[in-house]
């Protein structure tokens, strides 16, 4: 099996948007995104970089402060990354705030197995135990926007999906292998993608 997801479709692999902010792949990091003249009004956006592709669960998860901590459905231990880097974009704003026809709101941040999840969810399962949580003292309700229905525009990568038996966000991209990473649910069948075809930003094509 590959160790990284691919795109359908060959994109440049030079780190422009990185060395244009000062960002570095493998430090996570916040840094003011413009909002929109529609939508500066209503809510300041900002970016995370430092998301991955976890290699066992197939899972996208954040490397930062909470790596030590992160839980991988299929090893019980860290998420193990591989691939490329993504950058999310978020506000701070109430659940909701600058959803519109090709971006989601309310995806949030597990604190305690560091994946990207559906905050909505009644279905979510959490390798950590119980349901995700995103809500950690001294943290931030980062309420993160995920675009989809948009194809695989210039550094993104598209067929990330949403896993309807744990919430969490999953790479689907091996669909035609038949292999669908591990989902916490049962910890015996891979993740069921559900609802829409998100193109995650990327950031540096490590």
């Amino acid at each position: 099996m590959e160790n990284a997801p691919r795109p359908r479709q060959p994109l440049a692999r030079r780190s422009v948007l990185t060395a244009a902010l000062g960002l570095s792949a493998a430090t996570a990091q916040s840094v003011l995104w413009p909002a929109t003249a529609a939508t500066a009004a209503a809510e300041t956006r900002y970016t995370l970089n430092g998301w991955r592709f976890c290699v066992n669960c197939f899972e996208l998860f954040l490397v930062d402060f909470t790596v030590d901590a992160s839980v991988c459905p299929r090893t019980r231990g860290a998420h193990q990354a591989a691939g490329w880097t993504f950058r999310l974009t978020y506000n701070l704003s109430p659940a909701g705030t600058g959803e519109d026809a090709h971006n989601q709101a309310n995806w949030r941040h597990c604190y305690k197995c560091a994946a990207l999840y559906w905050g909505p969810s009644t279905a979510q399962r959490c390798p950590a135990g119980g349901t995700h949580s995103y809500i950690h003292p001294g943290g931030y309700p980062r309420q993160f926007l995920m675009p989809h229905d948009i194809g695989q525009p210039a550094w993104t990568q598209n067929q990330w999906r949403y896993c309807f038996k744990c919430s969490a966000m999953f790479f689907n991209g091996y669909a035609h292998k038949n292999e669908y990473g591990l989902c916490p649910y049962d910890y015996i069948w891979g993740h069921t993608a559900a609802g829409y075809d998100f193109a995650v930003p990327v950031s540096a094509f490590t």
